[in-house]
C-alpha cells in the first residue's frame, strides 16, 4: 500500500456563532450575509426568526403601518421572502444553518449539539422571559408581533443554551444593539467593551472575526450594513447546574405513593373492592376497619411535606461584554 492510498480529512472547529434576526431580517443584505458567513462560523438561527418567517404574511401589514420611529432593524418585506424562497427549495438535509425548533424533530442540530440542548434553551428562555418587566401578555398569540427586546431575549436563551455562543448584531441608530438592551433589561450586567483593551482575549477574537469576515469576501458587504456588533455571554454556572433535576423521584402522574413499611394496614391499600380479600365478609371484622379509619384519619392530619425549593434563577449574576467588530 502506497502513499497514495491515503486519504487524510482536517475538519477545523468553526466558531458558534448565533444571528441576532434583526441583522439578518432587517437588512437588504441579510440574507446574503448570513449564506456567506456560514462558510466560516457554525451559524445558529433562532426560534424567533423561524417563526417571523411563517408569520410574515400576517405580520408585514403590521410593520408597514408601524411609526418611524420602529424602523431602525425592522424586518424587510423582500427580505422575509428571499429567506421563505430559500427555505423552499432547501431539502433538510443541506442546511448550512443550525437551529433549535419547537421539538427535536423541527430542529437542526446535525451534530453540533448535545441531547440536553433543547431543555436548556426552554428552561433559559422562560426564565428569561419572567425577569422582562415589560414582557407582553399576548407574546405567544398568533402571530407573533415584531417585538425586538423580546425577539433578543430569544437570541440570548439561544447563546446561553450553547454555552455562551457569540451573538452577531448591528447597532440601532444611537442606541446599544437589541440583544444588549435586552440583557440589561433583565436585570444583566452589560459593559461595553470600548476602547477594546488591546491585550485581551476579546482583542484576538476581534482580529480573528474580522479575518474570517474577510476571508468570507464580506469586507465589502459589510460596510453596507449597519455597523456589526459582537456579544459575548457568561452565566456563573454551567446552564445544566442551574435547572430542575429529573431524577424520576416523584410520580407524574400525581398517583400517591405505596403504603410505608410499617403501616398496619399495608394491604388494604392494593386489594381491589369487590375482591374477596377487599370485601368486609371475608376476615376483617369491625375493629380493624374502625383502626384502619383512625390510621386513615391520622394520615390526612399529617403536616403536608414542604413544597420542593425553586430551582436557582439562571440569570441570576448573568454578564455581558460587547464590542464594534
Amino acid at each position: 500500500m502506497g502513499a497514495d492510498d491515503f486519504q487524510v480529512t482536517v475538519r477545523r472547529k468553526k466558531l458558534t456563532c448565533v444571528l441576532d434576526p434583526a441583522l439578518v431580517l432587517g437588512s437588504p443584505f441579510g440574507l446574503m450575509f448570513a449564506l456567506r458567513l456560514a462558510q466560516v462560523v457554525e451559524p445558529w438561527l433562532t426560534r424567533a426568526f423561524w417563526q417571523l418567517i411563517d408569520a410574515s404574511e400576517l405580520l408585514l401589514p403590521r410593520l408597514a403601518a408601524a411609526p418611524a420611529a420602529q424602523a431602525p432593524l425592522q424586518p424587510l418585506a423582500p427580505v422575509l421572502r428571499a429567506w421563505i424562497a430559500l427555505r423552499d427549495v432547501t431539502d433538510a438535509g443541506s442546511w448550512r444553518f443550525r437551529w433549535i425548533g419547537d421539538k427535536l424533530a423541527d430542529s437542526q442540530l446535525q451534530d453540533a449539539a448535545d441531547a440536553g440542548l433543547l431543555r436548556r434553551y426552554e428552561a433559559l428562555a422562560e426564565a428569561a422571559l419572567r425577569r422582562n418587566p415589560t414582557a407582553s401578555v399576548g407574546r405567544l398569540a398568533w402571530p407573533p408581533a415584531w417585538d425586538p427586546l423580546e425577539t433578543s431575549l430569544d437570541t440570548l436563551a439561544v447563546s446561553a443554551a450553547l454555552d455562551g455562543a457569540l451573538v452577531l448584531t448591528a447597532e440601532v441608530g444611537d442606541a446599544a444593539p437589541w440583544p444588549v438592551q435586552a440583557l440589561g433589561r433583565i436585570g444583566a450586567t452589560v459593559n461595553a467593551l470600548q476602547p477594546m483593551p488591546a491585550e485581551s482575549l476579546f482583542a484576538h477574537e476581534r482580529a480573528l472575526l474580522r479575518d474570517a469576515l474577510a476571508a468570507a469576501g464580506l469586507a465589502g458587504m459589510a460596510q453596507q450594513l449597519p455597523r456589526l456588533v459582537a456579544l459575548h455571554l457568561s452565566l456563573p454556572q454551567p446552564a445544566d447546574a442551574l435547572l430542575p433535576g429529573f431524577d424520576g423521584a416523584d410520580d407524574p402522574g400525581g398517583r400517591p405513593a405505596a403504603p410505608a413499611e410499617g403501616s398496619p394496614y399495608p394491604g388494604l391499600a392494593t386489594y381491589p373492592a369487590g375482591s374477596e380479600a377487599g370485601d368486609h365478609d371475608a376476615g376483617y371484622g369491625d375493629a380493624d376497619l374502625a383502626g384502619y379509619a383512625t390510621a386513615t384519619l391520622a394520615i390526612a392530619e399529617a403536616p403536608a411535606a414542604p413544597a420542593p425549593a425553586a430551582p436557582p434563577d439562571p440569570w441570576d449574576a448573568a454578564r455581558g461584554w460587547w464590542y464594534y467588530v
